[in-house]
C-alpha cells in the first residue's frame, strides 16, 4: 500500500493505492481512517479497484 499526498484546499488528502484489496470488510476501513486521521489526514480518497467487489453489492451487509 502507498500514500501519496495532495494539498487540496488547504487540506490534507492522503491517496492510497494498492497492487492488492485496501478494503475488504468494515474493520479495513475502520483501520485505514483510523491511521489516516492519526497521521493528520482531513480526507481519504480510495480507487474503486482497492477495494473488495461486495463493499458495491449492498446485500453482502459490508457497512
Amino acid at each position: 500500500m502507498e500514500i501519496v499526498t495532495h494539498e487540496i484546499n488547504g487540506k490534507k488528502v492522503a491517496e492510497v493505492t494498492s497492487e492488492d484489496v485496501v478494503i475488504a470488510n468494515a474493520q479495513d476501513g475502520l483501520e485505514l481512517l483510523g491511521n489516516m486521521y492519526y497521521e493528520g489526514y482531513d480526507a481519504i480518497l480510495i480507487h474503486a479497484k482497492d477495494i473488495a467487489p461486495g463493499f458495491f453489492d449492498l446485500k453482502t451487509g459490508i457497512r
